[in-house]
């Protein structure tokens, strides 16, 4: 496993790992797509705090014995309501960081990248502030490069779950939640030296996955706790992850429509301009939602 990893993608995975359980389905699945030998997950940024938020990260990673560092947006909101999945996933730590534990991900990922072989793959499922403090960071003692040539020395591409694309002036809570959200997705638009692949609300809305977990796991637990039931949950976050593990969207189940992005920096209001030269894209589902409802249960259930 460890040679397949060698020749493995680097992967940085962000997450606003808040109140929705869908974050705990798109890192079960990179952990596992890791131990694989698939790709080789190097940090976990999270952009939204809540208290048991990196104790019950380290939880989700210490149970399928992956461990990997976990770092904090220092400046993200922090919400003092409770997350039942969250306090109870961190109970499962064995070291319990605490949100003041970890380093702050902009330098995690300046970090992992500086150590990469080039190639990696950033993926973004909440909020986009990370990703843009990383592209405005300067020199410093991790690297001698800025944020943006280290990212377009390093990085083949960043794929986030961000914005909705089948409208004009699409409105999707990851973009448009906070005035800082909306000033980050504009800023990453307009200054990413790479291509951005985004997976919008439209796509993940109707895959409902995570029906019928096992409770005894951690992503069933999580996903109990936050419905009350097994309903299952809306699919954004992981189906992000998988095409971003499988690397090539049209085996994924998805079609391209390329062009240029843009985030209005005050409302979080996306939109789209087709050029098929473009860097940006969007994806378009190719196949009957049951299709990656299923693909994306079978993993959850390994």
């Amino acid at each position: 496993m460890s040679d397949k990893r060698h020749d493995a993608r680097d992967l940085i995975f962000g997450t606003d790992w808040w109140t929705d359980c869908d974050d705990v389905a798109a890192l079960d699945i990179l952990l596992k797509a890791h131990k694989k030998g698939m790709i080789n997950l190097r940090c976990v940024g999270i952009n939204s705090v809540m208290e048991y938020s990196a104790a019950s990260v380290d939880a989700l990673c210490e149970s399928e014995g992956v461990f990997v560092p976990i770092g904090v947006d220092k400046s993200a909101v922090r919400d003092g309501n409770e997350c039942k999945y969250q306090k109870a996933l961190a109970s499962y730590s064995t070291k319990k960081p605490s949100i003041s534990d970890c380093p702050d991900a902009y330098k995690l990922y300046r970090k992992a990248l500086s150590e990469s072989k080039g190639g990696a793959v950033i993926v973004e499922v909440g909020f986009p502030q990370i990703i843009a403090e990383l592209l405005r960071s300067p020199p410093d003692e991790i690297s001698p490069l800025d944020g943006k040539s280290l990212v377009s020395e390093k990085v083949s591409e960043i794929r986030l779950m961000a914005g909705r694309w089948d409208t004009p002036n699409g409105r999707e809570y990851n973009l448009c939640a906070y005035p800082v959200n909306a000033e980050a997705g504009s800023y990453i638009c307009e200054n990413s030296p790479v291509p951005l692949v985004f997976l919008g609300f439209e796509v993940g809305y109707e895959v409902i996955t995570g029906k019928d977990l096992p409770s005894e796991g951690l992503v069933g637990l999580s996903f109990e706790l936050k419905n009350g039931s097994r309903r299952g949950n809306p699919s954004w976050d992981p189906m992000t992850a998988l095409a971003a593990v499988i690397g090539d969207d049209e085996k994924a189940g998805y079609r391209r429509v390329y062009g240029k992005a843009s985030v209005d920096p005050g409302t979080g209001e996306n939109n789209f301009t087709e050029d098929e030269n473009g860097s940006h894209c969007y994806l378009i589902k190719t196949m009957p939602d049951e299709y990656y409802a299923t693909e994306i249960d079978k993993i959850l259930k390994l």
